[in-house]
C-alpha cells in the first residue's frame, strides 16, 4: 500500500513540475514577449490604453472599410503607374512625366502636413532640382 502511494504522490509531483515548467512558464514568457510589444506600439503613437481599446474596437467594427478604401489608393496608384508605363512604352516621355508630377502633386498637396515625413522629404529634395515637379507641386491650383 505504501508504494502504490509513494508512487501516486511521485507521479503527481512529476505532473505538477512538468505543467509548471512545461506550460505556464512559456505562457507566461509570451505573455510578457505580447505585452512588451503593445507597449512599444502604445508609446510610439503616444496613445493611451483607453485609447488603444478604443481603436482595436473600431478596427473591428470597420476593418472591411478601412480594407476598401485601402484597395481604392492601391488601384490608383496602379492606375497612374500603368499610365506611365503604357506613354513610356509608347515613347511619349514628356506626357509619362506629366502623369508622374501629377499624381506625386495629389500626394503632396494632400498630405503635405500628415504624410510621411521621408516621401515628403524626397519630394521637396527632387522638386528643388526638377522644375517640372516643383511646378506641379507648388504652382496654383487651376
Amino acid at each position: 500500500m505504501k508504494r502504490i502511494i509513494a508512487f501516486s504522490v511521485c507521479w503527481l509531483l512529476g505532473v505538477g513540475i512538468g505543467w509548471y515548467f512545461g506550460y505556464t512558464r512559456p505562457v507566461a514568457k509570451e505573455q510578457r514577449r505580447q505585452l512588451e510589444q503593445y507597449m512599444i506600439v502604445r508609446d510610439g503613437f503616444h496613445v493611451t490604453d483607453a485609447e488603444m481599446a478604443e481603436g482595436s474596437a473600431n478596427y473591428m467594427k470597420h476593418h472591411a472599410e478601412y480594407f476598401e478604401a485601402m484597395k481604392r489608393q492601391d488601384e490608383f496608384a496602379a492606375t497612374m503607374a500603368l499610365a506611365a508605363l503604357v506613354k513610356l512604352d509608347r515613347g511619349d516621355i514628356e506626357k509619362a512625366k506629366s502623369r508622374l508630377e501629377k499624381t506625386i502633386s495629389i500626394y503632396y498637396r494632400g498630405h503635405r502636413d500628415d504624410g510621411d515625413s521621408n516621401v515628403l522629404r524626397h519630394i521637396v529634395t527632387f522638386a528643388a532640382t526638377n522644375s517640372a515637379l516643383s511646378n506641379a507641386i507648388y504652382r496654383k491650383l487651376e
